[in-house]
């Protein structure tokens, strides 16, 4: 397979419209929404912010931000600096409403394509579930912008769905009981044991940029606990840190890739 699957020439590619989430959808959902969906999106911010440095780590940009959930949740004693992009102009202007402050702003970009210099490089970028809803073109001219955008040393600190887990089978099952459907949204699959080469196939040279710092999977069977309480489930998705999480299967895979 050239690329990570995609939808094949017998099934004709349809683009989902974003613009048909309502601003905020997923920022109430994090904060108040059903406990399974509420700690699924918590633990992934949470899971990234374990790997963001603890404090003074200078510059950060988040690419797809949506709504602004996850730099809401970033300190500025952590980063001084805090950029966040997104296509969606109604979801932009809301989390500048909802999460803009002096240190964290949030910009409209026409396509995730056109992203270009903002201001000075930045240390660390954070692409959190966004990679699987773009098409291979988009993905080579992004990380053309990223390797333009990230200061020398910088990191990419990437998530994406996991399809040698569970999540095939949930997606299915969100497919046709969620009041969104991931069917048309996700394009390009990544699993865990094939990472670096479909990476590899979609932009080639990528290797030659970047060094895979770390790769591990997050939300194998947690998220899934807070049915019966969302407190305890949140707990145990804390026990074991993600350097010592080994474990292939967790739904959601997390990579981390630092610039030569």
């Amino acid at each position: 397979m050239a690329e990570p699957d995609r939808p094949t020439d017998a099934q004709p590619e349809r683009r989902f419209d974003y613009e048909s989430i309502p601003n905020g959808y997923y920022d109430r959902v994090l904060r108040n929404g059903n406990p399974v969906r509420r700690l699924w999106h918590i633990s992934k911010f949470e899971r990234v912010l374990d790997y963001l440095p603890e404090e003074n780590g200078g510059s950060l940009l988040d690419v797809g931000c949506f709504a602004g959930s996850f730099l809401s949740m970033v300190p500025r004693y952590r980063f001084e600096r805090q950029v966040g992009v997104d296509i969606l102009p109604g979801q932009v202007a809301y989390a500048t409403h909802n999460h803009g402050s002096a240190f964290r702003t949030f910009h409209y970009v026409p396509e995730v394509t056109q992203l270009r210099d903002i201001g000075e490089p930045f240390d660390w970028i954070t692409f959190i579930e966004v990679i699987e809803h773009l098409k291979p073109e988009e993905i080579r001219t992004i990380f053309e912008r990223f390797t333009a955008l990230l200061a020398p040393g910088g990191r990419i600190v990437l998530t994406t769905p996991n399809y040698t887990s569970a999540w095939p089978l949930i997606e299915r099952v969100l497919n046709r009981v969620s009041d969104v459907s991931y069917e048309e949204q996700h394009i390009c699959k990544f699993d865990f044991f094939r990472f670096e080469e479909q990476l590899a196939r979609v932009v080639p040279g990528v290797w030659s940029d970047y060094s895979l710092d770390m790769k591990t999977t997050t939300h194998f069977l947690t998220p899934f606990l807070a049915l019966g309480s969302f407190d305890i489930a949140r707990g145990l998705s804390r026990v074991v840190p993600h350097q010592t999480w080994r474990h292939p299967f967790g739904n959601l895979m997390l990579t981390v890739l630092k610039k030569k």
